[in-house]
């Protein structure tokens, strides 16, 4: 069996995320396990940290453009955006329901 295939420079539960992220977000979503494999057929794999990873896989196509333009940076601040984001959300709710 050929132990240097395409795939093994990724572990199998990335494989498993970006296949189920994929088929839950068709068609946009298919892009993730696209971009991997792209990635790994490249030998570009080998380089990417987990944050890349992961990035990637959680966020979809805004994190395949943050890790392409900024590697493992541009992952740092695209969660460092989205926790923003996410803080105001909540600092809105709150204040919303202050409101009412």
């Amino acid at each position: 069996m050929d132990t240097d295939s395409l795939t093994d420079q990724y572990s199998t539960l990335v494989w498993l995320a970006a296949i189920l992220v994929g088929l839950l977000t068709l068609p946009i979503g298919l892009l993730v396990p696209a971009y991997f494999y792209i990635k790994a057929d490249r030998g570009e794999g080998k380089s990417q940290s987990a944050l890349e990873i992961w990035t990637v896989i959680l966020t979809g196509i805004l994190g395949i453009a943050a890790v392409e333009l900024g590697g493992r940076k541009g992952a740092k601040i695209l969660w460092g955006i989205l926790a923003a984001l996410f803080v105001v959300s909540i600092l809105g709710g709150i204040a919303l329901f202050a409101l009412l």
